[in-house]
């Protein structure tokens, strides 16, 4: 039976037809000379010629007529003769047809009508199995191409939107930030403006800032319009100087926590030579870390920016709940939220993370006896 599995189908059905036939034509032989005997025992007709070897003489006897139940049996045998081997060669036909199928195209049949059905309920977590080499085990073997196909686009398209909802769901978060600080730098000018004591100075600083701002959202979203994820974020490096980078984030930093009531303390280091870093990079870390802050904090914040070694540490922490259980255990993932606040996507901090790695550093983050503390490092050189 294996061997049988294991041909094509036109040898198979060739196979199983001509040994069958071949059965079928040694049964009819047998019950034809059966039918032969058994009517020549019941019903016995013709001459009996006896041949006497001692004196070589034949004699011939003519057979009585049979009785007539007799007669009438030896007709019945007669037609069944006939007709036995007729049921018998379309027996060996049904045998042909019932063995073919379930040798060669029942099980093919029934795993490809299977694998149609789960397909059509959008379910792709099966397998097609097949143990022959025939045209049917082959197509069996196509099928599962196929469905692994199927499987590794819809896992592609999946990723894909996956990432793409992270994109966005990125963007939507980190463009707060900056029109926060623009949404400041304006109300400053305005209220100077409005107060009738303008500082041309002061003026000029919030303009110069709010022009900053606009720069760097358009750039924003050119670099986020022309990635497909997050992880392509380019970052470009430039030297800046010590004392005014750390005031512009200064700057940033009050600007964030203007409309807040929490008290923001930030502290810098010393440095005296220039660093090297992505300035749009870092604000986007430091606002994202202190409105993070901001949400939790019950009445304090402190932030502190240093160098050490080849690293620019950025420390913000609060004296809010803390982090949660689960966020401590699991690590940093995007669309991790500590509240259920709607308004917010849970981005920022798999932001920062990504961002820091991107920047040559990374991420850490704890919860202290009051409040959760989170350390941003980014290479400087």
């Amino acid at each position: 039976m294996e061997r049988l599995k294991q041909m094509s189908l036109k040898k198979a059905l060739f196979t199983i037809a001509f040994i069958n036939m071949t059965i079928a034509l040694i049964l009819s032989l047998l019950s034809v000379y059966g039918c032969m005997e058994l009517s020549a025992a019941i019903a016995p007709q013709g001459t009996l010629i006896k041949v006497q070897s001692g004196t070589f003489a034949i004699t011939n006897t003519e057979m009585p007529e049979p009785p007539a139940q007799a007669a009438f049996i030896s007709e019945i045998i007669s037609a069944v003769q006939i007709l036995l081997p007729i049921l018998i060669y379309i027996a060996a036909l049904f045998a042909t047809a019932a063995l073919f199928y379930r040798l060669k195209i029942k099980e093919p049949l029934t795993a490809l009508t299977d694998g149609a059905s789960h397909i059509i309920n959008n379910d792709l977590d099966f397998t097609i199995e097949t143990r022959t080499q025939d045209e049917l085990g082959q197509l069996c073997i196509a099928f599962e191409t196929m469905r692994k196909t199927l499987l590794a686009n819809n896992r592609e398209l999946w990723r894909q939107t996956e990432e793409r909802k992270r994109l966005n769901a990125a963007f939507s978060h980190n463009l707060r930030n900056p029109v926060t600080v623009l949404k400041g730098s304006a109300k400053l000018a305005k209220n100077s403006v409005a107060g009738g004591a303008a500082n041309i100075e002061q003026l000029t600083d919030n303009l110069s800032r709010i022009e900053s701002y606009t720069d760097r959202i358009e750039r924003y979203i050119e670099t986020m319009s022309s990635i497909q994820k997050l992880e392509e974020i380019e970052v470009k490096r430039e030297a800046a100087r010590w004392e005014n980078f750390i005031s512009e984030l200064e700057n940033v930093i009050n600007l964030v926590g203007l409309d807040s009531e929490k008290h923001i303390e930030f502290v810098a280091g010393t440095y005296t030579k220039p660093v090297l870093i992505d300035k749009f990079v870092l604000f986007q870390i430091a606002e994202n870390l202190i409105s993070n802050a901001i949400r939790f904090a019950m009445h304090n914040i402190f932030v502190s920016c240093s160098i050490t070694g080849r690293q620019l540490i950025l420390s913000v922490s609060d004296d809010g709940c803390g982090f949660p259980a689960a966020l401590l255990t699991n690590g940093i993932g995007p669309f991790q939220k500590g509240t259920e606040d709607a308004e917010h996507f849970g981005m920022g901090l798999y932001t920062c993370e990504l961002l820091c790695g991107k920047h040559g550093g990374g991420i850490a983050f704890k919860n202290n006896q009051i409040g959760a503390a989170v350390t941003a490092s980014l290479e400087i050189a």
